[in-house]
């Protein structure tokens, strides 16, 4: 098949999350599978990442000049763009960059057909192009962006709320709509009122056959965060619980991998300085800043315990299955999908979103007990290998498009986009 895949986060982009990990994967392992994949991904300053049968286009958000009409690209240029601009840039780099996308597919597509789209639901990636009808196309719910900018506090309520609909639009064009875990699927099911849940088809990453070994305890005792800081990661709650541990752990050291969003106007090193008032506690939370893919993977095989204290709902958690996949014992926040990952509990200890105490004494309790800490590290790989690993879950999406192309053709009923239809 010859799959499109559109996404405006794509590594080796750093700062995004997990739909750009998510579209990187899903390339990479169609590739590897035998099927071509042409990539539609927003601008990088970085040499693309080779993958085999994969090719990829960096579209930048720009839109108007190939409008036909004189008057209609001055009516653009003169209104439009300035007033959107002015209510809220960066939906309208989203929009323009969504727009400019669907113009570069049809080109695409012109020279060699495509057999199937995807995109994710994320800022209506797949909208204009599902909107066409002109290609079966799959859309993957990651998590609504109303969802998003409420959690995070971004401003510009207004043009926030029209990008959340053209999503919610994106799911009626959609001729197949997936999610990435079943905590996902119901949630989207009933904030969108959909007559059926969304297909069910997990995130995925080559998991390894061994996992490397914890570290001795004369080593340092590393505890890992990887993920965007920003309010929906909950780091402010993982700080203030390391400070509540850290004189009975004095080789404990905090990462946080990622970019700093705190906020606009205070970056998180400022919060730090706020939530931990002991300079020498303070020096042992270090803020290492975006690292690529394989990086993050090379930190986790290094730390003690990988920590995910989100406070906002995760559809999935690639930070989870990453620290899975490395073997790594798990403190983590009950929130969204997180504890479908690690099995209710059985590979990682939970604790509510936003419970600094209950946090703090979790991850006191995997330093303080190897054996504990171990038990954990196997049993949250062995679930990685036989539930999120590529070889694992890759057949379902090749079943999966291959069902929405007959389907679009005509050849077999599409019981689950009619009821849908019926009910948006």
């Amino acid at each position: 098949m010859r799959v499109a895949l559109i996404s405006y986060e794509y590594p080796p982009q750093q700062g995004y999350g997990g739909v750009g990990t998510y579209t990187f994967r899903l390339a990479g392992g169609l590739g590897r599978f035998g099927h071509e994949v042409v990539v539609l991904a927003g601008p990088s300053d970085e040499p693309e990442i080779p993958q085999p049968n994969v090719t990829v286009h960096r579209i930048p958000a720009q839109y108007g000049e190939g409008l036909r009409w004189r008057a209609l690209r001055f009516a653009y240029w003169r209104f439009l763009s300035p007033l959107m601009n002015w209510s809220n840039r960066g939906v309208w780099h989203w929009l323009r960059w969504d727009l400019a996308t669907c113009e570069a597919l049809q080109e695409i597509d012109r020279k060699t057909p495509f057999d199937v789209v995807e995109a994710p639901e994320h800022a209506a990636n797949g909208f204009f192009a599902g909107q066409l009808q002109r290609w079966p196309t799959v859309i993957r719910t990651h998590g609504p962006w109303d969802l998003f900018f409420r959690v995070n506090r971004t401003k510009g309520a207004t043009l926030n709320r029209v990008l959340a609909y053209l999503e919610r639009q994106s799911a009626r064009y959609a001729h197949t709509l997936t999610s990435p875990s079943h905590t996902m699927a119901g949630f989207i099911q009933n904030h969108w009122q959909l007559a059926q849940a969304p297909r069910v088809l997990a995130n995925f990453m080559d998991v390894p056959r061994q996992r490397p070994a914890l570290p001795g305890p004369k080593e340092p005792q590393r505890i890992l965060c990887a993920g965007r800081i920003e309010r929906f990661k909950g780091q402010d709650v993982l700080v203030r619980a390391f400070a509540k541990i850290a004189q009975a752990h004095p080789q404990a050291e905090l990462l946080l991998v990622g970019p700093d969003q705190w906020s606009p106007s205070q970056p998180f090193s400022d919060v730090l300085r706020t939530l931990v008032k002991d300079p020498a506690v303070r020096s042992r939370i270090h803020l290492i800043g975006p690292l690529t893919l394989r990086a993050v993977q090379d930190e986790l095989n290094k730390c003690a315990l990988a920590a995910v204290c989100s406070s906002g709902f995760e559809s999935f958690s690639f930070s989870t299955l990453e620290a899975m996949a490395a073997g790594r014992p798990i403190v983590a926040s009950a929130s969204g999908a997180i504890p479908e990952l690690l099995a209710g509990g059985r590979c990682g200890m939970l604790s509510p979103p936003g419970n600094v105490d209950e946090l703090a004494r979790n991850m006191s309790e995997l330093l303080s007990d190897r054996a504990l800490a171990a038990s954990y590290a196997a049993a949250a790989h062995a679930r990685a290998r036989e539930t999120y690993d590529t070889l694992a879950v890759m057949p379902g999406f090749i079943e999966m498009y291959a069902r929405t192309r007959e389907c679009f053709s005509g050849t077999t009923e599409f019981p689950e986009r009619t009821a849908r239809l019926q009910t948006a």
